[in-house]
């Protein structure tokens, strides 16, 4: 308990101390904190991006790690093409001869009119199959979610499920259990209502209604008198999620799906004698990611932001080595009043725990500095890579993120302090030992310091800095 007190009074002191000494360099402050900004703000700026197309479990889904998107590939002509949509009939063959899986759901996504007259507009409405919301923690916030027996072939029961948005938003947070509301050419009974912040799979723009999946199938002009979406396969428009067994890995559930896409291929051909043969088209599926972005195919978008996190992450080593060339200029001058203080009896300990800790200062003001460039400037970026309106993102209120650019900031801290509390001598010592050189510069009122390392001793350079930043 003593340690820990003088630990923290220490710390305290380190602090304040790193304030002071800030307020009298208010020049290389602002230029380290600018620098770092500009760093830590690109990196959390394009985690939040990645993150949302990529890695971010949809919310309320329960156990994400045992949920997967299936993804069906074949070859046709020599080319092999991915696709995450397929057709119901598929779907029920998958269903039927796989044994992976303890939950399955079809889902498809359109607009479509909600409402009567003046008052219809374009909506996102969800169809899905009633297992659906069984993939999610969610309750319903009035009312219940639809049941199997009002999602069968060949159509199912007029009814819906309200996105907690919409019903907030045009019916006004009302009772409205019992009511119809016209979707499309559907009068669905209005059923429950989805809670707050429920999204479905599709939380860029999630939907303001869902309806049984065969309901939306079976209202189709092509299939209102001889329904046969769930017997042929000419109509891919829907897409499957499933949920393996306790103990069943992703590539054991893909060569179940994949045998069991070989059958249903099969069947097809008993239809469709036309049909490429399994032996040619080499029909397989893939239990992957819910995320398309993280899926076998990814798309441009999600491509775009890996590749920009790459530059990012190049941007904030530069900001890193520009703020430790400006810490190894602050430490040469410096260095009479280092040599004061080692020959009063300062320890060579104390003085690094005051530099660390100054570095990490600027460090910690430049994230937060730092997720305003994240909030203000990478909003364009966010609009850009993920086009929807739902795509904003509240860098301030978004853990996830806070997190990265926290973690940036130490990192950067970290990598940055070496310089503060060595001498001139052994700052070029080290440089020399590396196989570079040391430079200086002055003009009348700046004072400019260069190292360079030679390409063939970087390791050894890194080797310095990580034995500088574990002291």
């Amino acid at each position: 308990m003593t340690s820990l007190r003088h630990f923290l009074d220490e710390l305290t002191h380190d602090v304040r101390f790193a304030f002071r000494t800030l307020r009298k360099s208010r020049g290389f402050a602002a230029t380290v904190i600018l620098t770092l900004a500009l760093g830590i703000g690109a990196n959390a700026a394009m985690f939040g991006v990645v993150d949302r197309l990529m890695f971010r479990p949809y919310a309320y889904l329960r156990d994400p790690s045992t949920v997967n998107r299936v993804y069906l590939r074949s070859t046709y002509r020599g080319t092999t093409s991915t696709s995450w949509h397929t057709e119901y009939a598929r779907y029920l063959d998958l269903k039927r001869w796989s044994r992976s899986f303890d939950e399955w759901s079809g889902f498809a996504t359109r607009s479509m009119a909600v409402g009567v007259g003046d008052a219809s507009r374009e909506r996102q409405v969800a169809a899905v199959n009633a297992t659906f919301f069984r993939f999610f923690d969610a309750p319903p916030a009035l009312g219940r979610y639809f049941v199997a027996a009002e999602d069968t072939t060949p159509r199912g029961a007029d009814v819906a499920v309200l996105g907690y948005g919409f019903w907030k938003s045009e019916l006004g947070g009302r009772n409205v259990l019992g009511e119809v509301l016209q979707v499309g050419n559907i009068p669905a009974t209005i059923v429950g209502v989805a809670p707050e912040g429920f999204a479905g799979v599709d939380d860029a723009n999630p939907p303001a209604v869902y309806i049984p999946i065969t309901t939306y199938a079976g209202s189709q002009p092509t299939e209102r008198t001889n329904p046969k979406y769930y017997t042929r396969y000419n109509w891919g428009w829907m897409e499957m999620m499933v949920r393996r067994k306790p103990g069943v890995t992703v590539e054991q559930a893909s060569r179940d799906l994949s045998q069991a896409y070989a059958r249903s291929w099969n069947a097809e051909r008993e239809i469709e004698p036309t049909l490429t043969p399994a032996e040619i088209a080499k029909p397989n599926a893939i239990a992957g990611a819910m995320k398309l972005g993280a899926g076998p195919d990814p798309s441009l978008e999600a491509r775009t932001a890996l590749w920009v996190t790459g530059v990012a992450a190049i941007v904030l080593l530069i900001a890193c080595a520009n703020v430790a060339n400006l810490f190894l200029a602050r430490a040469l001058r410096r260095q009479r009043e280092i040599a004061v203080r080692l020959a009063l009896g300062v320890s060579r300990r104390r003085l690094m725990m005051q530099t660390l800790t100054e570095s990490l200062v600027l460090s910690l003001i430049g994230s937060a500095a730092g997720l305003l460039v994240a909030q203000w400037g990478g909003l364009a970026i966010r609009r850009l890579l993920i086009a929807s309106e739902g795509a904003s993102v509240d860098v301030m209120t978004d853990w996830r993120t806070l997190g990265v650019a926290v973690g940036a900031a130490m990192v950067a801290g970290l990598l940055t302090k070496g310089a503060g509390s060595r001498t001139a001598e052994q700052i070029s010592e080290a440089i020399e030992g590396a196989g570079g050189s040391l430079g200086a510069g002055a003009g009348p009122d700046f004072l400019t310091i260069s190292a360079t390392v030679l390409t063939p001793s970087l390791p050894l350079a890194f080797e310095l800095v990580a034995e500088e930043t574990l002291k």
